[in-house]
């Protein structure tokens, strides 16, 4: 029986190990003038807005272009992350879950109860396993999905997850958190561009 759990433990660990594949490189092309291009796009009133000048720094050690990449990325992610907080907030202070929250049987905290209060009462372990989860996800995106894309501060488009299709293949199916069901793939050039000024 140990065998067995040990071999499982070791195949589902190859999913993650890295594989050589033939990648085209890719160019890093974030600088000032393509952040006030887009600004001017997609805001003509208000146009480039840059009080601390962190458009021309350079963070950690890296080019300034890494740098744009690095801010266009942080800004993206954490814009995402409040839209999702906000609606948790709603959803959660309106609803919950109908079956038990814990093996031991336990139900979810009451709707009466503030989203604040919920968290207050949710077990200790269940906490730890949402921390897991955001940190596995933070490392994938670091990882760019097992090097099936680059790093977003070596030319990923900003914004963009990387697929789970290594994990999908090794491990069990899971949707991409990126156009899960692939609507942007066959979208025009064009149509992006109307999208992203709109």
């Amino acid at each position: 029986m140990k065998s067995v759990i040990i071999a499982s433990l070791i195949a589902g660990a190859a999913a993650f190990a890295p594989t050589q594949t033939g990648r085209t490189p890719t160019s890093v092309s974030e600088s000032k003038a393509d952040l006030e291009a887009i600004a001017s796009k997609a805001n003509p009133f208000v146009k480039f807005y840059d009080p601390l000048n962190l458009a021309e720094q350079e963070f950690w050690g890296k080019s300034n272009e890494e740098t744009i990449a690095w801010l266009r990325q942080s800004e993206i992610k954490h814009g995402r992350i409040a839209m999702f907080a906000f609606v948790g907030y709603i959803v959660q202070s309106n609803f919950v879950f109908p079956w038990a929250q814990t093996l031991a049987g336990a139900p979810h905290p009451s709707a009466d109860l503030s989203p604040e209060a919920q968290w207050d009462a949710i077990p200790l372990g269940a906490k730890w396993q949402i921390f897991a989860v955001i940190s596995m996800l933070e490392l994938w995106d670091e990882c760019g999905g097992g090097g099936a894309m680059p790093h977003y501060t070596k030319g990923r488009q900003p914004g963009k997850y990387p697929p789970f299709t290594l994990f999908r293949e090794n491990v069990h199916f899971v949707l991409d958190l990126y156009d899960p069901f692939g609507f942007n793939k066959n979208m025009s050039a064009e149509t992006k561009e109307r999208r992203l000024v709109a």
